[in-house]
């Protein structure tokens, strides 16, 4: 547990000292991104053991999404009328926010 505050606290610095990467698919919805995301995360539940936190969940989630024809993009490239959603820290595997269209 201790572990995980450490690196939460780490990349939380990160985030705000270098910018913060959200998942994007142009012509994709926010929702459409949200169920992408969530199919990868229930395809790494099949494949790695989730009582251990290790570099391979992520590795795992960015070739998964990256499949799924998202990038990773720093806020400042992303288009100002996609909704979006800041990383989520306390969940290892999701350390890129979310992005898409309000609508496809």
């Amino acid at each position: 547990m201790q572990k995980l505050l450490i690196i939460s606290t780490l990349l939380s610095l990160l985030c705000v000292s270098a910018g913060c990467t959200y998942w994007y698919q142009e012509g994709k919805s926010f929702e459409s991104c949200q169920d992408d995301l969530q199919q990868c995360y229930d395809y790494l539940k099949t494949r790695a053991d989730m009582n251990s936190l290790e570099f391979y969940e992520v590795d795992f989630m960015k070739h998964c999404m990256k499949e799924k024809g998202y990038r990773l993009v720093t806020e400042d490239k992303l288009p100002r009328d996609v909704k979006r959603r800041d990383p989520q820290i306390k969940t290892f595997w999701l350390l890129a926010g979310q992005s898409g269209t309000l609508e496809e």
